[in-house]
C-alpha cells in the first residue's frame, strides 16, 4: 500500500503488498557488575537479590536500586534466596504458529514469589504440572540444569531470568499457600 497525503483518497479495495523478508540481528551487550554477580551466583547453584535497606523489599534479579524507594543497593545488600516458593500468578500461552515457533501445545509461565527472605521470579517455565493444574498458591521448587551444562548467555541487564541454570520449576506436593498470605507480598 502506497502513503497517502491526508487530502488524497485511497481505495479501500486496492490489493495490499507486503514482501516477506527475514533478517537477523546480533549484537553484544556488557553486563554490568551488579547482573554479573547474580550470573555467577546462578551458575553456583545460588540465587541472589538485593533487599532494600528502607522498604525490606527483595529484587531478584537485583537491579542495583530500589525502584520504590529510589535508593542505591550495594553488595551489602545482597541476600541468597531460596530455589522454593509459590505461584503468584501464571499466564497459559497457547502457540500461534508462525516461523520458526517450536511449542505447539499450551504452556504456563508462572511468577515465584521465593521463600523467605522473598524476591519474585517472573516468566518461569513449570514442569511435570498439566497446564489445568497450575493455579495461584501452588508450592514449587526450582529444578537446576547440571552444574556442568549451566550457562548465562542469555543473562541480560534488562531481563535477568534464570535460563540456562533453572530448567523450571516442579511442584513440591505441599499444600497451597491461601492466596489471602500473598496480599501483602506481591509488588
Amino acid at each position: 500500500m502506497t502513503a497517502s497525503l491526508p487530502d488524497e483518497v485511497v481505495d479501500p479495495n486496492a490489493p495490499v503488498t507486503n514482501m516477506d523478508y527475514f533478517m537477523a540481528l546480533e549484537f553484544e551487550e556488557i553486563i554490568c557488575p551488579v547482573v554479573q554477580r547474580y550470573a555467577d551466583g546462578l551458575l553456583a547453584g545460588k540465587i541472589l537479590g538485593h533487599r532494600c535497606p528502607q522498604c525490606g523489599l527483595v529484587y531478584v534479579p537485583p537491579r542495583g536500586y530500589c525502584p520504590i524507594d529510589v535508593l542505591e543497593t550495594t553488595e551489602a545488600d545482597e541476600v541468597e534466596l531460596a530455589d522454593r516458593g509459590v505461584v503468584t500468578n501464571y499466564t497459559v500461552v497457547t502457540p500461534v504458529q508462525y516461523y520458526g515457533q517450536e511449542e505447539t501445545e499450551p504452556f504456563a509461565k508462572v511468577s515465584v514469589l521465593l521463600d523467605e527472605p522473598g524476591g519474585m521470579l517472573s516468566l518461569q517455565d513449570v514442569l511435570e504440572v498439566p497446564v489445568a493444574e497450575v493455579r495461584i498458591g501452588m508450592r514449587l521448587e526450582a529444578v537446576w540444569v547440571p552444574e556442568a551444562e549451566r550457562t548465562v548467555a542469555e543473562i541480560g541487564n534488562r531481563w535477568g531470568g534464570a535460563g540456562g541454570c533453572i530448567l523450571g520449576w516442579r511442584a513440591t506436593g505441599e499444600p497451597d499457600v491461601s492466596s489471602d498470605q500473598l496480599n501483602d507480598r506481591v509488588f
